[in-house]
């Protein structure tokens, strides 16, 4: 199992990117998973719901089990962290595709579109690998060639999923 972060500012096509790397990946026969990751505190349950009233009673794991669905909550401490969570739910694939933690320890692909008008992250964040943009000319990479960050096209999908091939 290799996991790549998918980083990047807000509304620069993270979840598009992932989208459409899943769909090209599972087409050529790898296993893939993905995980969100959300800096910010938000509740993932429904407030009043069966489920969240067994966890605000103290119920640890609690699942929710549909005809199609199955979901576990489990509290964010240091049994349940992003590592250990990948290590036990995702030993199975072959790629995961994990949108944001962008402090995580896995290779890291930038999604940078100029038109957000913020600096791309990856002269402040460790383990850039790649920047792909929809917008990138050699005067334009914003100083990726310079760090040795490798640079692709947002509509060159099969190059960029050759490239993570080659890197996992």
């Amino acid at each position: 199992m290799t996991p790549f972060h998918i980083i990047g500012h807000a509304g620069c096509g993270k979840t598009t990117l992932i989208t459409d790397l899943v769909r090209l990946l599972v087409e050529k026969g790898i296993r893939v998973g993905t995980m969100k990751h959300s800096a910010h505190v938000h509740e993932l349950d429904k407030p009043g719901k069966d489920s969240y009233c067994h966890r605000q009673a103290g119920a640890v794991p609690v699942s929710m089990v549909t005809e199609r669905m199955s979901a576990v909550y489990l509290p964010r401490t240091e049994e349940y962290t992003p590592g250990k969570l990948l290590d036990t739910f995702y030993a199975h694939v072959d790629i995961v595709l994990i949108e944001g933690w962008i402090s995580g320890p896995y290779d890291k692909i930038e999604v940078w579109r100029k038109t957000v008008g913020r600096p791309p992250l990856f002269s402040s964040v460790k383990q850039v690998k790649a920047l792909v943009s929809d917008s990138l000319s050699p005067d334009d990479s914003a100083g990726a060639a310079d760090q040795k960050i490798d640079c692709f096209q947002r509509s060159d999908l099969t190059g960029l999923t050759e490239y993570m091939l080659a890197l996992a």
